[in-house]
């Protein structure tokens, strides 16, 4: 082995180690920002339903579920009161 093949394998590997450190270091950054800002929004979020929570809490947790439909008056072809004059 010539000492220029050997000295560019141990820059290379050094290269490599100090980049791999440097992925890891901006990774670990990034979700460390990406976790505080899911708490941020958790704890808003929380702290906005706090008055639906205490509500649903006072009136003894029942839920009443429903349905609402908006049906609108169609007129159809066969129906003579509607029916525009021939």
């Amino acid at each position: 082995m010539n000492p220029r093949n050997l000295a560019q394998r141990v820059i290379g590997a050094a290269l490599g180690v100090a980049l791999f450190v440097a992925a890891f270091i901006f990774a670990s950054v990034i979700l460390a920002i990406a976790a505080a800002a899911a708490l941020i929004i958790w704890g808003w979020f929380w702290w906005r339903t706090r008055a639906i929570r205490r509500a649903a809490r006072e009136s003894g947790g029942i839920v009443i579920e429903g349905e609402s439909r908006v049906e609108r008056d169609v007129g159809r072809l066969d129906d003579d009161e509607r029916a525009p004059p021939p």
